[in-house]
């Protein structure tokens, strides 16, 4: 029925804190919209080799994108760059030895070290490889106790070194604890969680598994017709998906994955994919739902040709705004391109929207400014949030926070108490930012501003506490646009570092400019500016949080493992001039990172070298070009 003989970590020193994650990235998920796939090619043998494709992974190493497949009755991985469609790598054979595999069928991108681990069915093992295919480690053993497996299939790993396994035969989940000791690589079980079953937590021949941004486990529960979603300790939290034909329904989901927007897509095959005259062939297709659950869009059909599945078992999107199915029966990978409705295209990168977060009272205000470019006035949507950040486990904020837009002295608009308001709220929905209680002291305006630079501050009223200013494009105009974001305020230790985030969205890369400031405020008449400021630079996909570049004095570059090569200082200071931000002495100990970044969500972190504390400003800048 399905392929197979029977059928057809993080380990450096960064790890997430819930409350900087939220105050960078709450709002930064680009809002919902509508797709109109269209095929763009095939990949079969005549292009990578004979292959019966199952799991698939992306994973972006500095200005590279890369497709990993795993080659189910082959007992291989291939590795394919995306920029050409041209297999650069293969490993393995069947086989039980190191880097060989029988019957492979998920694959999973260590956040952090680019490793890849391997689930192989045949072998009943997790196999960690590097992304040049030299073995590392493997685990497991056939059996029902706790870290053996039988037919493990799906694979996730998260950036704090946790590994999760779908072990399909024993109908539950596995969560290991995978780390680097002096005497070698070790694997620890933490938890599992399952059985079999129709009812919550349970599950009926599960298949993939994927973490979506928020840290949350997506299990595809094949013959349960649905998706189960849990935290990462193994608790429900929802279902997803009933049983039928129709639009958000299931014969058997195998796999689902999460693309930069945090829109999701269902891969999904009948009864009997081989089978013409089954009743439910109409089920050879992927479905896509935004990321509250509205479906968007569905396509496939049973065939051969060109966006025809005989078995779609895993779907994949890059940050380009294609998708790639792997179309088991038909040895192929198919490729998509996921367009606006009306039409695909290149799109001009812009910034859809920033925030800052940070721990902010009357002594240390939180000050965000920000640049309207173009000719024409542009709707922004402007909000301070305090309470509502409770409801996403974010302890200490500010209790009752206002908002106060400002054209240079000149105040433009405030608010107090958001109160609910319909059209600010429609705002909201529209940009795909987080709703906010009607009765809620948080403070909100949406207002349209004239070309121009602006500054957002947060008001205190006289509290205490972790506060996040959002600025949002709610037209979404290429003609004008949001082209740069700075924030001052106190940089302090622990959660009291200042975040920034940002989103770049459209099709095509974009130039920015990022930097953090301290000694150079003193020019500025700053007399408590933090000495020392490190930057670093994240960025957040649903495979979690990446590191992509950092800086610790502007003047020297520093390379990140897999990154890009940093900018030198002399062209730095040329993106400085051309973005008419303020020059920084020569040799100073502020940072600066001058880097081409695909569209996505980042957030730049702000913290003092050796736990240094003071005054810091962080800028993102959007470097002028295509």
């Amino acid at each position: 029925m399905y392929p197979s003989q029977t059928l057809p970590p993080h380990r450096g020193r960064w790890r997430i804190s819930p409350i900087w994650i939220l105050g960078a990235l709450l709002g930064l998920v680009l809002p919902p919209r509508a797709h109109a796939q269209s095929f763009v090619a095939e990949w079969t043998e005549s292009d990578i080799g004979r292959i019966g494709p199952t799991g698939m992974a992306i994973d972006h190493v500095g200005s590279a994108t890369y497709l990993y497949v795993a080659d189910q009755p082959l007992g291989r991985i291939i590795k394919i760059d995306l920029a050409t469609g041209t297999r650069v790598a293969a490993w393995g054979q069947t086989g039980n030895g190191m880097v060989e595999f029988n019957s492979p069928y998920g694959i999973a991108v260590d956040p952090t070290s680019h490793d890849l681990y391997v689930a192989e069915r045949g072998n009943d093992r997790i196999q960690r490889i590097t992304n040049t295919g030299q073995f590392v480690m493997a685990w497991g053993g056939m059996g029902t106790a706790p870290g053996q497996l039988e037919a493990p299939i799906g694979v996730a790993a998260d950036a704090a070194g946790n590994v999760y396994v779908v072990d399909h035969d024993n109908n539950r989940v596995q969560k290991f604890h995978v780390q680097q000791t002096a005497t070698g690589w070790t694997t620890q079980v933490v938890t599992t969680w399952g059985g079999p079953g129709s009812g919550p937590g349970q599950f009926n021949a599960p298949y993939g598994i994927t973490l979506d941004s928020a840290g949350h486990l997506w299990v595809a529960d094949g013959q349960n017709h649905r998706l189960q979603v849990f935290d990462t300790a193994g608790n429900f939290i929802k279902s997803v998906g009933t049983f039928g034909t129709g639009d958000g329904q299931f014969i058997t989901p195998t796999w689902v994955n999460f693309d930069a927007n945090g829109n999701y897509y269902v891969a999904e095959t009948n009864s009997d994919p081989q089978n013409t005259s089954a009743p439910d062939l109409a089920n050879q297709r992927i479905q896509e739902f935004a990321p509250d659950g509205t479906f968007l869009l569905k396509w496939g059909t049973y065939g051969e040709s060109g966006g025809q599945f005989k078995l779609p078992f895993d779907v994949v999107v890059d940050n380009q705004g294609s998708a790639y199915v792997s179309d088991y029966y038909n040895t192929r990978i198919e490729k998509f391109s996921l367009g606006s409705t009306g039409g695909g295209g290149t799109v001009s990168a812009q910034f859809a929207n920033v925030s800052s977060r940070l721990h902010t009272n009357a002594g240390r205000p939180l000050i965000a400014g920000f640049v309207v470019g173009g000719t024409a006035p542009k709707q922004i949507l402007v909000r301070a949030v305090g309470p509502t950040l409770s409801q996403y486990g974010v302890t200490g904020f500010l209790p009752n926070p206002s908002v106060q837009v400002y054209s240079g002295s000149k105040l433009v608009a405030q608010n107090e108490d958001w109160g609910g308001d319909a059209t600010i709220s429609a705002a909201a929905t529209k940009v795909g930012a987080f709703a906010l209680p009607a009765n809620s002291t948080d403070g909100a305006v949406l207002l349209t501003l004239s070309p121009g630079a602006y500054t957002a501050e947060v008001g205190t009223n006289g509290g205490d506490g972790i506060a996040l200013v959002e600025v949002y494009d709610v037209d979404g105009s290429t003609a004008n646009r949001v082209t740069n974001l700075s924030t001052r305020g106190y940089v302090d230790t622990g959660d009291g570092v200042l975040v920034a985030g940002f989103v770049i969205k459209g099709t095509t890369p974009k130039q920015v400019l990022v930097r953090g400031i301290g000694p150079a405020l003193a020019n500025y008449g700053v007399t408590d500016a933090v000495s020392d400021p490190k930057l670093e630079l994240y960025r957040t996909d649903a495979s979690g949080n990446t590191l992509v570049a950092q800086n610790d004095n502007w003047s020297t570059g520093q390379t990140v493992a897999g990154g890009p090569a940093p900018a030198s200082a002399a062209q730095i200071s040329a993106a400085a001039t051309a973005t008419g931000a303020f020059a920084l002495p020569a040799g100073s100990p502020d940072s600066s990172l001058l880097i081409t970044l695909q569209p996505g969500a980042y957030s730049a972190m702000v913290s003092g070298v050796n736990g240094g504390t003071g005054t810091g400003l962080v800028e993102v800048y959007e470097v002028p070009g295509p």
